[in-house]
């Protein structure tokens, strides 16, 4: 007999939805002669009001010009005696210079594009119907240059902070670059690397790095020497005997395999169970505490996980069937996958990584590529700042609205420690930009 469970509907009232919009009250009065009484012609007079609906408005987006105009001073006392007091008040940078281009629409542009999918060709048309005639390559030309210029001290600052956290999760994905710097054709070998800190950490971050081959060397320049700690992964070798970096293995795709190999009968279904007693086990720790979490796999995980090893160091296999490539899998990936057993930040899967990389695989569905090096690095970075932004809870929209309105008319660059007063989780940035 099977049980199925259902699950719960959660009443959310239409009220709780838009209690935090903007209220206009439309009063309908009566009018003309239906404020005369039919029986005797008399005047009706109020005796009370009721809400009988609400309803949500659009407003079209518009675009305005914004004038600087610079206004000059002098000193009439010092002209008398020709000295030169002239002051004249300094207009706020913009953050492209000669470009119409203002921080509000560099931000929506990246909004659209990295938040939204949406492909600059498709933008291009909005903004005509906006009014402004700009093609795509004045937007990526936007994307680019503000990206270079403001966007890049945040985004090595943040690889700063990751490669200081004890525990990362890290992916990689495919991603075709058309016209390459050095004239060589582009080949299937680029990628786009997440590198990723866990939920817990204080520094929530999200790190992409774009590069044109799948070698071991992206990993190094991304972490440097400097990272020592767990990396959970996939299994894939270009993370083996790097120094500082321990890896940790993927149950999840330790169960893909099975379940790859025909996982719903016969041997591959037993592997799959295992599995799922794994995972089944995990989420009764998932509230504990590290130390916690560690001892109760300690009682609970270790013993399924010697009796898995034992069952899968006996299994006879074919080779090359999709059951040999499994228990191949695993075999070869024993250490690694028993490594969550070491320390209770551990996970049992790599599939916060998967999560994060999802939103660029979503995005390159409706922009297919970058044309140039420069413009895949471009994603890489502003596609950093946003997730890391609602990862801390930001509104990523108001975050790089920030950056670029603020960033062009500071010396960060001449006093670096002001950078920090705009990383993500900053207090004033916490305040101004949920």
């Amino acid at each position: 007999m099977t049980t199925t469970t259902q699950r719960k509907k959660r009443k959310v009232h239409k009220a709780k939805l838009i209690e935090h919009l903007p209220t206009n009250d439309i009063h309908i009065h009566l009018e003309g002669a239906d404020y005369l009484y039919e029986l005797c012609g008399d005047t009706l007079k109020v005796m009370g009001e009721k809400v009988v609906r609400e309803e949500v408005i659009f407003i079209p987006a518009r675009l305005e010009k914004n004038r600087y105009i610079e206004h000059s001073y002098d000193c009439q006392a010092c002209r008398k005696q020709d000295i030169s007091s002239i002051k004249r008040a300094q207009a706020p940078k913009a953050p492209l210079q000669n470009s119409l281009a203002s921080p509000s629409v560099i931000a929506w542009v990246m909004h659209q594009k990295y938040n939204l999918s949406l492909p600059l060709y498709r933008q291009e048309k909005e903004w005509q119907n906006y009014g402004l005639l700009v093609s795509r390559k004045t937007l990526a030309n936007w994307l680019i240059r503000a990206s270079e210029e403001w966007l890049q001290p945040i985004y090595e600052r943040l690889r700063q902070y990751l490669i200081k956290e004890p525990v990362i999760h890290a992916d990689e994905t495919p991603y075709q670059i058309l016209n390459r710097s050095d004239g060589k054709p582009s080949t299937s070998q680029a990628r786009i690397w997440l590198f990723q800190a866990v939920q817990e950490s204080q520094y929530p971050i999200t790190y992409y790095h774009s590069s044109l081959t799948r070698s071991r060397e992206n990993i190094i320049e991304v972490l440097s020497e400097e990272f020592e700690g767990y990396c959970h992964c996939d299994g894939y070798v270009a993370y083996q005997n790097i120094p500082g970096l321990t890896v940790v293995g993927c149950w999840e795709h330790m169960r893909r395999k099975f379940v790859d190999a025909s996982g719903d009968k016969g041997q591959a279904a037993i592997g799959v169970a295992y599995c799922n007693q794994l995972f089944a086990l995990e989420r009764r720790f998932e509230n504990l505490s590290t130390a916690e979490r560690k001892w109760q796999r300690e009682i609970q995980l270790k013993p399924i996980l010697e009796e898995f090893w034992e069952w899968l160091e006996q299994l006879p296999v074919l080779a090359k069937s999709k059951l040999g490539q499994a228990v191949a899998y695993g075999r070869h990936l024993k250490e690694e996958l028993m490594r969550v057993l070491e320390d209770g930040r551990l996970a049992l899967s790599n599939n916060l990584a998967e999560r994060k990389i999802r939103p660029l695989t979503i995005g390159r569905k409706n922009f297919l590529f970058s044309k140039s090096e420069l413009g895949a690095t471009t994603n890489a970075i502003v596609y950093s700042i946003m997730e890391t932004a609602k990862a801390n809870g930001l509104n990523p929209y108001s975050y790089l609205f920030r950056l670029l309105t603020d960033l062009p008319n500071l010396p960060f660059r001449q006093q670096p420690e002001l950078i920090e007063t705009y990383m993500p989780w900053a207090q004033g940035i916490q305040d101004f930009c949920k």
